[in-house]
């Protein structure tokens, strides 16, 4: 049971809309995501306002402020006040939902009640001012307490207007550790399939914010057919037990595990949703008839910047996740000269990443009886690369102490051969048999090369 605040903080700006339309004699009130999260005590980051102004009424109540048209069809205008950004919208009913994202039409002239019942959730169905104290019609408060996310009226209904609130229905339960009431969770499942009317892009910035969230493993297991829509291969990963000496468990619950062990960034979330998602493809047994996925990293890397890419991705993201997931499994000795030459290959933040966070959670998510030894030998390589970095070990040509120029004014011909140099130079400081120092590697170039 949440213990919840009774009373709302409003920020500067907030206060300032709603005050100011209070005395030109309209209704005002803080609304939705910003009361849910003063009831649970966390401090908004934005807030909207709903009122009984109309739109027009609007911008001539703060004709004196800076106003945007955001969605003025809609009945939304951003009210400049304080530095905040403040989207107030006229209390509205919505037509029909003919793309199942947004009305083709809003009626303006309801009452705040009505306002409220065309939300989503009973959670972000609510209202407040200092006046009124909160304004709850669909029992969000309740919902608050019990950590439920609740469609406000029929979930089918809710769900057919906007098809992106079965990921925000995921969402918010992943964010707040909450669970799905039953007929909701049910018409989720029923109407996952509306997911693909929705853009990529908004799927992607759902999905991101789903997977950071404290409870994103138990939302991965309990809705992986919701997933499926938008990453077929879950589906998958769901049939597969994985049977061999470090599971006893389904591939999609390893998965689930591994992304909740992780630290809760986009990328490294993102490569554990993803990092075993070719071992479907790649089961196989061995001479022993035991169940075997090798090699699985390189192609599951392959289709992770597959569906990165479909999903409208970031770029420069979907190049990070790739090299993550493609060398999750990575092994090597806790050895400097072995940790180098991967910093050469992904770059020293990669490398450090693969032991501290990645590595360690797939290790974590598995049942294996050695797990604590082999998370001992993970520690030990993420300390040698954290030492590495401090120590700004020379791992690149960027870093080495000399140059292209440096190389071609001792005589060598300028063109691929000073690039192999170079390179000879580089592997001889990784390995240690050449200090990274000016003079000697300008030596062993005259000795070698000239």
């Amino acid at each position: 049971m949440i213990t919840m605040n009774n009373t709302m903080s409003l920020s500067y700006g907030c206060k300032f809309v709603i005050d100011t339309l209070l005395k030109s004699g309209f209704e005002a009130y803080a609304v939705g995501g910003c009361v849910r999260d003063s009831l649970l005590g966390i401090v908004p980051k934005d807030y909207d306002v709903t009122t009984n102004a109309l739109p027009q009424d609007i911008k001539r109540v703060f004709s004196s402020c800076k106003t945007v048209d955001t969605g003025i069809k809609h009945g939304t205008v951003s009210v400049i006040a304080g530095g905040e950004i403040i989207e107030v919208t006229s209390y509205r009913s919505d037509g029909k939902y003919l793309d199942c994202r947004r009305p083709e039409s809003v009626s303006f002239g309801v009452s705040l009640d009505e306002d409220l019942m065309r939300r989503d959730f009973t959670v972000n169905a609510m209202a407040y001012s200092e006046k009124t104290g909160v304004v709850d019609p669909f029992g969000g408060r309740a919902d608050i307490e019990n950590k439920l996310i609740r469609c406000v009226g029929n979930p089918d209904k809710r769900f057919g207007e906007d098809a992106l609130r079965i990921l925000r229905a995921l969402r918010f339960a992943s964010v707040y550790g909450f669970s799905i009431e039953n007929d909701t969770a049910k018409s989720i499942h029923r109407n996952k399939s509306l997911l693909k009317h929705i853009a990529a892009e908004r799927i992607f910035s759902e999905l991101t914010r789903l997977l950071c969230g404290s409870s994103a493993g138990d939302i991965i297991l309990g809705f992986c057919d919701v997933f499926s829509v938008f990453i077929p291969q879950v589906e998958q990963c769901r049939e597969l037990f994985l049977c061999g000496e470090n599971h006893r468990q389904t591939l999609i619950s390893h998965i689930a595990r591994a992304v909740d062990a992780v630290y809760p960034k986009p990328e490294l979330r993102l490569a554990m949703l993803l990092h075993d998602i070719a071992k479907p493809l790649c089961e196989s047994t061995d001479e022993n008839s035991k169940q075997c996925f090798s090699p699985h990293s390189k192609p599951s890397a392959v289709i992770a910047r597959e569906i990165l890419t479909s999903l409208k991705a970031p770029s420069r993201l979907i190049a990070q996740v790739e090299i993550l997931v493609e060398y999750h499994d990575f092994k090597c000795k806790a050895d400097e000269r072995e940790i180098k030459r991967l910093m050469r290959k992904i770059g020293r933040q990669n490398t450090l990443l693969i032991f501290s966070e990645i590595r360690r959670a797939d290790i974590t998510a598995q049942n294996g009886a050695d797990k604590e030894h082999r998370l001992e030998y993970i520690n030990r390589c993420a300390e040698i690369a954290q030492r590495l970095i401090d120590e700004n070990a020379c791992v690149s040509l960027s870093g080495l102490a000399v140059n292209g120029g440096d190389i071609i004014a001792l005589g060598v011909k300028e063109g691929r051969g000073v690039g192999k140099i170079l390179d000879v130079l580089l592997n001889r400081v990784i390995d240690g048999t050449l200090e990274n120092e000016k003079e000697t590697l300008l030596k062993a170039v005259k000795n070698e090369y000239i």
